[in-house]
């Protein structure tokens, strides 16, 4: 079994309610660096991530199986697959990577 399969679509306005709610409370975890070399840690810090799942838009926004959201944005190398979770207090992204492709439903 899969948990990080995409179970289902999240509208743009659902997402983009989700993140206007939390915007000055997403965090990022420390797990979200450990697929990371080094030169990669130089590039994407704690404040790139939160702009970019706070300012720019997704191409697809979906919901794992495990409850966690799966958002994806057009990078030039392809697409960056943000994994994030909500909770009452903040949303905290989880990790990211770059794929080339976006999932199908």
């Amino acid at each position: 079994m899969i948990i990080t399969r995409i179970l289902k679509e999240t509208s743009y306005f659902e997402f983009s309610e989700l993140i206007n709610k939390y915007k000055s409370k997403i965090k990022v975890s420390p797990h979200a660096y450990f697929r990371l070399s080094e030169t990669q840690r130089k590039v994407y810090k704690d404040d790139s991530l939160i702009r970019i799942l706070s300012e720019d838009k997704p191409i697809f926004v979906g919901i794992q199986q495990n409850g966690n959201y799966a958002a994806f944005f057009s990078k030039k190398q392809g697409y960056m697959r943000l994994i994030f979770k909500v909770t009452e207090e903040h949303i905290e992204i989880i990790t990211f990577y770059i794929t080339d492709h976006i999932p199908d439903i």
